[in-house]
């Protein structure tokens, strides 16, 4: 009896003794190693844009475009599943290997265990494979944190793909529980290509060590009306860049995110452009693919909603886009959700554009599915819930540093 106790009394202790290591394992490897994390340069070039939020058609449109290549194809994933949706992806790739087209895919170590269990056969195939986010030692914890959530495709250097999709059954809206997948992706055609075929290839060597160069790698670009800016980071910059495009609005900002969890400064940001006059509208799914980003958001929504904001919950299936507009004048796309992890830890790919064909293009789905899709959420439904639910958020909250 005495033991039992014993024993049930020092297994708290060890709980906090671990929690403290990880925590600690976190701290120091933010402080060490987060510095020299290279800034990002942005770039700006001009190009044909095709605009995407259908999986189904985005992913037509890229097994076309891999179908056609004729020299390489380079792809990289946060998330690929090899569902039957996934398998027809690989199917594709090694029959593309089989005709001599160099192809190098790239996944996230811990959503790509899969693809892992099948990396022989690529292999084999002439399918190189690599994982990005490995485990590493010492701060191991610190970089279980830091993950690749880029998404891009080049195609023999003249077409790029990039967005919210990922490869799975889910992002063509086969998951019933899910429903209907909302994400957006962009096809680039022009000067935009070479950027996305840097980083790619910058995330290459890291991941597989192996450096990669040549002119057919990058060939001369066919120019395109839209100017799109391409901005590629690695867990920092971000803050600061969202805060001065969102900071020079004057009349409108609609922010759309399957995550909201501001930082400070974004936060303060917002609350000072709706006490100049600011027109704030935000757009969320209201299912909810993690337990806790959810609940958290909600301290966000009520200081945003006491000054004017309109939030707004989607429902008939799962919002993933990623993209805010303000003043209708300049538009972000890309793979960084409006949340702390995006901005701290995570290698993102943001994209600007004042295009305004496109930003018309973005405009129309945002607007019916905030006006024909979505249910409010004003001040009365955020100090109504329930006891249970405040107290979920507040506890959520403590976490907000790594949602």
């Amino acid at each position: 009896m005495n033991a039992v106790i014993i024993t049930l009394s020092i297994i708290p202790g060890l709980i906090i003794l671990i929690l403290a290591a990880v925590l600690l394992d976190i701290y120091i490897g933010y402080r060490v190693r987060h510095p020299l994390a290279p800034d990002g340069l942005s770039a700006t070039g001009s190009n044909r844009i095709t605009y995407f939020t259908n999986g189904r058609d985005l992913f037509n449109a890229m097994k076309e475009s891999m179908e056609n290549a004729q020299h390489h194809i380079h792809m990289s994933f946060f998330i690929f599943k090899t569902d039957h949706v996934g398998q027809d992806w690989l199917n594709l790739l090694k029959k593309k290997a089989s005709e001599g087209v160099s192809v190098r895919l790239l996944v996230d170590y811990f959503n790509g265990s899969s693809v892992r269990k099948e990396q022989m056969e690529l292999k084999q195939a002439g399918v190189r494979v690599a994982f990005s986010g490995r485990p590493r030692f010492p701060f191991t914890f610190y970089y279980l944190n830091r993950r690749n959530h880029r998404k891009i495709t080049v195609i023999d250097g003249k077409i790029g793909y990039f967005g919210g999709f990922n490869v799975s059954r889910e992002y063509i809206g086969l998951m019933t529980e899910r429903g209907p997948w909302h994400d957006n992706h962009l096809k680039v055609e022009g000067e935009s290509v070479r950027d996305l075929q840097h980083l790619f290839l910058d995330d290459w060597c890291l991941a597989s060590g192996e450096k990669i160069n040549g002119k057919k790698y990058f060939p001369e670009p066919v120019k395109g009306s839209a100017r799109l800016t391409l901005l590629g980071t690695n867990g920092k910059q971000i803050e600061d860049v969202f805060a001065e495009k969102l900071g020079s609005a004057q009349k409108s900002i609609v922010i759309a995110s399957p995550y909201f969890i501001p930082s400070r400064l974004l936060l303060h940001v917002l609350i000072d452009r709706l006490n100049n006059g600011v027109a704030l509208k935000i757009l969320l799914p209201i299912k909810r693919d993690h337990p806790f980003v959810k609940p958290a958001s909600f301290l966000y929504f009520q200081p945003l909603v006491e000054k004017g904001a309109r939030v707004y919950h989607f429902y008939p299936g799962f919002y993933h886009a990623k993209l805010f507009v303000v003043d209708q004048k300049l538009c972000y796309i890309g793979t960084a959700n409006f949340d702390q992890r995006s901005f701290f830890w995570n290698d993102e790919l943001s994209s600007f554009t004042e295009d305004q064909e496109l930003i018309g293009e973005v405009m129309d789905p945002l607007n019916k599915d905030i006006r024909e899709h979505s249910i409010t959420i004003d001040e009365k439904k955020i100090r109504s819930r329930s006891p249970v639910e405040k107290l979920k958020s507040i506890c959520s909250g403590w976490l907000s540093p790594f949602l």
